[in-house]
């Protein structure tokens, strides 16, 4: 197997247990399905996501991430997001559709060379890309593209990172 399906396997297996922390949480914390979410609800996956990212990290399981953004489906279907490490910087926005989205931005890398890199993801990880995209050293580089996801409700969350 090629070395990028080893990481990729790798990235899928870590999201799955990190979901499955962050599932059993917002089970914990739901009272009824009836019952709508509150903003703290909604936070804990995204909080429990980073515990167990920070975890397996000192495990050394896992390469390091700075700055990362993680983009949930809200009431708007556009989400923006703006990740700066040092004088890099990206920007953009994820647009949330029913069984698709499309991200759109750009990277700009001052001093180094910078790779931003997105993963989403749906519930039950039936769904998932990692995508990156490059910019050399004192260049900006655009991008947009678009993720189909097949089930109902689509994607429930991009993370967003520049990786180290």
């Amino acid at each position: 197997m090629p070395t990028t399906t080893h990481r990729r396997i790798g990235r899928l297996a870590r999201a799955t247990a990190a979901l499955a922390t962050a599932t059993a949480v917002l089970a914990t914390a739901t009272a009824t399905p009836a019952q709508a979410a509150t903003p703290t609800q909604t936070a804990i996956p995204t909080q429990a996501a980073a515990s167990a990212r920070a975890a397996a990290q000192a495990r050394g399981t896992t390469p390091a991430r700075v700055h990362v953004a993680t983009i949930m489906v809200a009431a708007s279907s556009t989400q923006p997001f703006r990740i700066t490490y040092g004088a890099s910087i990206t920007e953009g926005t994820v647009t949330f559709y029913n069984r698709s989205l499309d991200i759109s931005g750009y990277v700009k890398a001052v001093s180094a060379s910078r790779t931003v890199e997105f993963i989403g993801y749906n519930g039950d990880l039936s769904c998932y890309f990692d995508e990156t995209r490059t910019a050399s050293a004192g260049t900006t580089r655009t991008f947009g593209f678009g993720e189909t996801c097949d089930v109902a409700g689509g994607f429930a969350a991009v993370d967003v990172y520049f990786p180290v």
